[in-house]
C-alpha cells in the first residue's frame, strides 16, 4: 500500500538513520528549508562520496521515510499551474539526532514555519546559496561564511536629499544574505538581494544609496572587522529581464558607487552559471562575472 505524500502513516516502515541521511538532516538545519532539487544538488556533490546519493529516486525514497519518521516535515506547495516541488524542513526526531551528534538543535512548531509567499522567497534565496556553494567547491574557491538577513542587518545615516529641506535620516537594511569568498587574490565580501519584483524604482535606488554609504562611511569596516577601506559588491537577483532592466536603471540614478552593484537572472544561479558572466552592471553593458578574473 502506498505511503500518503503529506499525511503520516502509522503503517510506515522504521527508518534506520545513515550517515548520509544525518548529512541531508544537517543540510536543513542549515538552510531551514530545501526543495528535493536542492537537496540532491547539495548531496551529490558532497566531497565524501558515502554522504551522497546515487540517484533522485534513491533520495525521493529516503525522503518519504524521514518523514514519515517524523526527521523531516514535508510542506506542500499548491500553485495555479498544479503542485510544486514539496519542500522539507528539519522536525523533532531530527532535531534529536542532530542533538546527540553536535549539542542542542531545536525546531520550529509549524505554526511558525513562513507563509508562502515568504517561503518561496526563502527558496529562491536558497537557490542562489545552493548554487554557490557548489560552484565554489567545483572551482576551489572557498565559501568562508554565510550570514543570514539578520547577521546581515545594517544601519546608515543618509544625508540630506536634492531638497534642502530634507533632513539626514537613519536607514535599516536587512540583506537576504551575506558571504565572504577566499580566491587566490583574497577575501571578497558581497551582500545579497533576491528581488520580488515588488519594490518601486526609487525605493531600489535609496537602498544602493545606504549600502554605499555603509561602505563609503566605514560602517562596514567595523561591523565586520576588516581592513578600512575594503570592499564589497551586492549582487541583485532578479526575476525577468523587465525587472532586471528596472533594477540597472535605479543603481543608473546613484550619484556615486553604480560599480559596486551587479544583477543576474534568478534561472542563472546555477553551479554552472553563478560565477561565469551573467552579471550586468550600470557602468558596462559587457555582462562579466562576479568574481574578479
Amino acid at each position: 500500500m502506498p505511503l500518503p505524500r503529506f499525511r503520516r502513516s502509522d503503517e510506515a516502515p522504521r527508518c534506520l538513520l545513515q550517515e548520509r541521511d544525518i548529512a541531508l538532516l544537517e543540510d536543513l538545519r542549515r538552510y531551514r528549508c530545501l526543495t528535493t532539487s536542492q537537496l540532491e544538488l547539495l548531496r551529490g556533490s558532497d566531497a565524501d562520496p558515502a554522504l551522497r546519493f546515487v540517484s533522485r529516486l534513491t533520495l525521493t525514497r529516503r525522503l518519504k521515510l524521514l518523514f514519515h519518521g517524523q526527521y523531516v516535515r514535508r510542506v506542500a506547495r499548491p500553485s495555479t499551474t498544479g503542485m510544486l516541488e514539496p519542500v522539507y524542513l528539519l522536525d523533532r526526531e531530527g532535531a534529536r539526532a542532530l542533538s546527540l551528534r553536535y549539542g542542542e538543535v531545536t525546531v520550529r512548531a509549524p505554526s511558525q514555519s513562513p507563509k508562502l509567499a515568504a517561503l518561496e522567497h526563502l527558496l529562491a534565496i536558497n537557490d542562489f546559496r545552493v548554487s554557490l556553494e557548489v560552484a565554489a567547491q567545483n572551482a576551489g574557491i572557498e565559501l568562508r561564511e554565510w550570514r543570514g538577513s539578520e547577521a546581515a542587518r545594517f544601519t546608515v545615516t543618509l544625508g540630506e536629499g536634492k531638497r534642502k529641506s530634507t533632513p539626514p535620516r537613519k536607514v535599516t537594511l536587512l540583506p537576504d544574505g551575506g558571504f565572504t569568498l577566499r580566491t587566490e587574490s583574497g577575501r571578497l565580501f558581497y551582500f545579497l538581494e533576491v528581488d520580488l519584483g515588488s519594490e518601486a524604482s526609487r525605493i531600489l535606488t535609496e537602498k544602493c544609496r545606504a549600502y554605499y554609504a555603509f561602505w563609503k562611511d566605514g560602517g562596514f569596516a567595523q561591523q565586520h572587522g576588516v581592513p578600512p577601506r575594503a570592499g564589497f559588491r551586492v549582487l541583485f537577483v532578479a526575476p525577468t529581464e523587465k525587472r532586471l532592466a528596472t533594477i540597472l536603471n535605479a543603481i543608473g540614478k546613484l550619484e556615486s558607487g553604480q560599480g559596486m552593484f551587479q544583477v543576474a537572472l534568478l534561472n542563472k544561479m546555477t553551479p554552472e552559471t553563478v560565477f561565469t558572466p551573467v552579471w550586468r552592471d550600470a557602468v558596462q553593458d559587457e555582462p562579466k562575472s562576479c568574481v574578479p578574473g
